[in-house]
Parts: structure tokens; C-alpha cells; sequence
């Protein structure tokens, strides 16, 4: 059988994988490979920092339910770290793939030398060297299988120089792909007699509520959820990723599972069983103790990490499966029984439109002017289709807080790891997931500025992607935050930074956004602009709900 060099072999095992799409940026020791790669039909996405070319993979892993693909060399991994590190927070299956010096020269003080898969192995859910050539293919194979089996996430190969030039016999790549099916499932399926058991554990309660979350949006049928839900009449709360499985007009669904954002989710007091589809019980939930839960309350957790059991402080019941069969086996099986929640369900749906309503009214006709009356006038503008992608800070709280989520995968907020600045590289690789959908990019001053040059990335790709920037110049919720706790600043505060000049010296449309009169018609325009476009809105220095608690000390934010 004739021979292949390893950088083609790599090409033959990505095209196996079902890889069409590849992000990332050049470099010394792996440019064998991008060589190679150029005469194939990937579509190569090269950005402006290697950390925003993880976020990228992240959100076209998570948007399209599938691996996502990044490339750097040395130097470059170091940067990626930072994005790897939300990229398992984010529950993302991303293959992060460097270059390296050759093997002979590892330990000679090499150029650019240092431990790449013991830096990555912290923040990845597995990292290896290739050592030799004829590995290839039983490494990568390995690196997808780890990255979307149980809880998804990020995974790392090292490849040096020598690997990819070496010469290997193709037959190589038999041995581990000649009956691969690159849609195959790596599926944890569930025990049915559990999933009896929780049913009677809902059946039996008087208030019972669902939470979904990142693992669920990973696996979930979202029409099986929805008539899940419809049929038994209990409540639900969707989280990050989750957001849109059960569209939030659903007269069951009760919008975002965030307490400081939602006054519905603060009765989840009251409730006595709470099924927890793939939602992590970390310090948002109080570790599955009080707050908030009842001293009483009975949790019933399905997830595809099995060691969720022992970080629970609570639980009735644990289910080790993938979200998605185990959202099929309990529709099924509810069809046995007679349900009757939709007066408790109800009861929730009128506190959400309450709390809407409330944090409606922070709209008003001022300047500078309030968050929310941006977040209010965009929703009377875009479709149920639209992705929409949301930074962390105060500015982007009141957008999680107000628009609805209708619609499954189009919806992405920062990880429970808290790295701002991830928006507008998440927004590029959700364009490239969904090119002909409209994406819109909801940041802060301060959160922009790490990655405000991924904006050439959008433009030089004709990635339409429209970036509404909330200019308070601060650091918003840690400038509240010490405020209300220390009675003073460091550090937190910005100077006016004129981002609409920034990014039209990129080339996107961008104009600076001062005072309501004119916001209306900026963001129409924006919307509607066939290329980038940014707009700079001045907004009031606000403290938001989540800033609120986080001084308070409420319901686990930021604590």
C-alpha cells in the first residue's frame, strides 16, 4: 500500500471525524500541516488570538451539537489555555490541536518549547503526544471520543514537526477508520426502572419544577422535552445552553434559570421535587443545599458525569445517562399517568410576567441611557430565529433577564467559569455554524477589549455579525460590587472608549450611539446591514440585579 506523509493521514482521520470546518492561526511547527490542508475542502477560519479561536470552536461545538476544531503552534497553545479552560466549563467538545518541535529535539531547549500536554491536561478532559506516526489515527480517534462521550468537552493532541513530515504506510489508516460512521453515537443510555422511579417521585409531589441546562442543550430532543412537559404540566427553567429547548411562550416554560435574573426561579423555595436535566449544582444553586432549595426538597439529577452524586449536598435520585434518552424514556413512560400541576405552573408563569413587567419599567427615555431600554427596543426588533450571543457584565444581565429564547442552539451565554470577553469570538464561530442566520453580539466596554480585534476575523471572513457594545467605561459589576461592599473603587473604572472608530478602521459600519432618539433607528439599520456592523451605545453606570445579589450575598452569585 503506498505511503502518506503523517500531515496528510491527520487530514484523512479530520475528514473521517466528519471535520469541515477548522479555526485557529498559523505558526512554525505546524505549517506542514496547513500546507497539506489548504488542497482539501475545510473551511479555515483564521482569527487574531488563539484563547478566541477556542471560543469560536466552543460555540460552533455547542450551536451544531458537534466537535469544533482549532489549530495553533506553540506559543500559540499557551494562549489557548484561557479558552480551554472555559471551553470545559462551557461543557464544549473542542479538539484543540498544536504543533510542536520535533520529538528529537524536545528537552534540547528546543525553539518555543515547553510542557504542552501537562498544561493542557487541567483544563481538558484528556491530552496526548503523538509519538509516532502510525498513532495518528488511534490518537485523534481517541481525542473525539473523549471529547463527546458523557459530559462534553475540550481534549488536546500535540503534534511535532517530525510527525506530520514522516512517511507511514495508509493502511495505517484503516486500522482505525475503515468502518467508522463519523455520525456515530457516544451515547450513555439510561436505566429505564430509574426512570420509573423518578416519575413516581414527580408524580407523588404538589410543586414540582425541571432546570435544564448545558447537558441537556448537548443532548435533548427539544420536541420530546416540550411534549414532556405539555403532558405532565410541570414548570421549567432553561440555563445557558438550554435555553430554547422548551421555547419560553410555552405557557410551562418559565424563562431563564438564573435567580438574580428571574423572580419566578426565587420561588424554587417552595418547590418540593426538582429535576435537574444536565445542570451543574455548583455555586449558583448552593452546591444543591440551602440557598435555595427547601430543607425538604427532593432532587432527582440526570446526568452523563458520574460523579454528580457526591456534589450534591442533597439528592433523592441519580440517573447516569445522557440528557436525551433520558428525556425520551420519561415522555414515554409518562403517558401512563394522569397529571395535574398547571395550577402551580401557572402560579409561576404569573410571578415571571411580573418580574418582567418590573424590570420593564427601568426602560425610560434617559441619557445616558438604561440597559434595559436597549434590551427592550432589540426585542421589538429581531425574530425568534435570531442567535443570540451574550457576554457577561452588567449591561448584558438585563438582556438575559428581558428577551425570550424560542428557539434551540441559538443561544449562548459566558460559562459558569465567568471569562468575559468570549461574546464576539463565540459570535464569529456561530455565523459560521449558521451562515445565513442573523447573530447578534451583546457585550460591554470592558468585556470587548479582549477580543475587539477578532473583529477584522468577522470581516476579512464576510461574517455578517452585528456587535451592540453597552459603553459605561467601567468594569460595570465589579465597580458595583466594590462600591457596595467597600464604599470605594480600584481598578474598575475606564476611560470612554470610542469602539465605533475601532471597528470601522476594520471595516465594519459602526456608529456611536448617544442618546434614545436615535437608538431605534441605529439598531434598525445595524440589524440590517449585509456586513459587520457595531454599534457603540452609551449607556448609564446601573447596578444590575446580579450585582445586587453578589453584595448581598444572594442566592450563590458571585460568593
Amino acid at each position: 500500500m503506498a505511503k502518506i506523509s503523517g500531515s496528510k493521514l491527520i487530514i484523512k482521520c479530520l475528514e473521517a471525524e466528519g471535520v469541515e470546518t477548522v479555526f485557529g492561526i498559523a505558526g512554525d511547527h505546524f505549517l506542514h500541516l496547513l500546507d497539506e490542508m489548504i488542497d482539501h475542502k475545510f473551511n479555515m477560519i483564521d482569527g487574531r488570538h488563539e484563547a478566541a479561536s477556542v471560543h469560536m470552536a466552543n460555540a460552533y461545538s455547542r450551536l451544531l451539537r458537534r466537535p469544533g476544531v482549532v489549530m495553533s503552534t506553540t506559543p500559540g497553545h499557551a494562549n489557548a489555555i484561557a479558552g480551554l479552560a472555559n471551553a470545559l466549563h462551557s461543557e464544549a467538545a473542542v479538539i484543540n490541536i498544536a504543533g510542536s518541535a520535533s520529538s528529537a529535539n524536545i528537552g534540547r531547549g528546543a525553539m518555543q518549547e515547553f510542557d504542552q500536554v501537562g498544561t493542557a491536561r487541567p483544563v481538558t478532559k484528556g491530552a496526548w503526544e503523538i509519538s509516532s506516526v502510525d498513532r495518528i489515527p488511534e490518537i485523534i480517534s481517541l481525542a473525539f471520543r473523549t471529547a463527546m462521550s458523557g459530559r462534553r468537552g475540550p481534549v488536546h493532541i500535540t503534534i511535532p514537526e517530525d510527525i506530520q513530515t514522516g512517511m507511514v504506510d495508509e493502511k495505517e489508516f484503516d486500522r482505525y477508520y475503515s468502518s467508522f460512521d463519523s455520525k456515530q453515537e457516544y451515547t450513555i443510555n439510561c436505566d429505564k426502572n430509574l426512570i420509573t422511579k423518578a416519575l413516581e417521585i414527580l408524580r407523588n409531589a404538589e410543586k414540582p419544577v425541571i432546570i435544564a441546562g448545558a447537558g441537556a442543550g448537548a443532548t435533548v430532543n427539544p420536541e420530546i422535552l416540550e411534549d414532556f412537559v405539555n403532558f405532565t404540566q410541570i414548570p421549567i427553567f432553561t440555563v445557558d445552553h438550554g435555553r430554547g429547548l422548551v421555547p419560553d411562550k410555552n405557557k410551562f416554560s418559565c424563562g431563564l434559570g438564573y435567580l438574580p435574573l428571574n423572580k419566578a426561579l426565587q420561588r424554587i423555595n417552595e418547590s418540593d421535587v426538582v429535576l435537574l436535566l444536565g445542570e451543574r449544582l455548583d455555586y449558583r444553586w448552593g452546591y444543591g443545599g440551602n440557598p435555595p432549595f427547601n430543607d425538604n426538597v427532593k432532587q432527582i439529577i440526570i446526568d452523563s458525569d458520574p460523579n454528580l452524586n457526591n456534589r450534591a449536598r442533597k439528592f433523592e435520585l441519580v440517573i447516569w445517562s445522557d440528557v436525551g434518552p433520558a428525556v425520551e424514556e420519561l415522555s414515554k413512560q409518562s403517558k401512563q399517568y394522569k397529571w395535574n400541576n398547571i395550577d402551580w405552573a401557572e402560579s409561576l408563569k404569573i410571578s415571571l410576567a411580573k418580574h418582567k413587567e418590573e424590570i420593564g419599567k427601568l426602560a425610560k427615555n434617559n441619557n445616558p441611557m438604561h440597559p434595559m431600554l436597549v434590551s427592550k427596543t432589540l426585542s421589538d426588533l429581531i425574530d425568534d430565529d435570531t442567535i443570540v450571543i451574550i457576554d457577561g457584565g452588567d449591561y448584558c444581565h438585563y438582556f438575559r433577564a428581558y428577551l425570550e429564547a424560542n428557539h434551540p442552539n441559538l443561544w449562548l451565554y459566558v460559562s459558569s467559569f465567568g471569562m468575559i470577553g468570549a461574546a464576539l469570538p463565540y459570535s464569529i464561530g456561530a455565523q459560521v455554524a449558521f451562515p445565513d442566520k442573523k447573530v447578534i453580539c451583546i457585550v460591554g466596554d470592558g468585556s470587548l477589549g479582549f477580543h475587539a480585534m477578532e473583529i477584522d476575523t468577522a470581516v476579512r471572513h464576510k461574517l455578517p455579525i452585528k456587535i451592540l457594545v453597552g459603553n459605561n467605561s467601567l468594569w460595570g459589576i465589579d465597580y458595583q460590587i466594590q462600591k457596595g461592599l467597600y464604599g470605594r473603587t480600584i481598578w474598575t473604572e475606564l476611560e470612554q472608549t470610542r469602539y465605533d472608530l475601532i471597528s470601522s478602521g476594520m471595516g465594519a459600519n459602526s456608529k456611536n450611539v448617544l442618546s434614545f432618539s436615535e437608538l431605534k433607528s441605529s439598531l434598525t439599520e445595524a440589524l440590517n446591514f449585509e456586513g459587520v456592523s457595531l454599534l457603540n451605545i452609551v449607556v448609564d453606570k446601573v447596578t444590575s440585579p446580579v450585582a445586587e445579589a453578589a453584595i448581598s450575598r444572594k442566592f450563590g452569585s458571585h460568593s
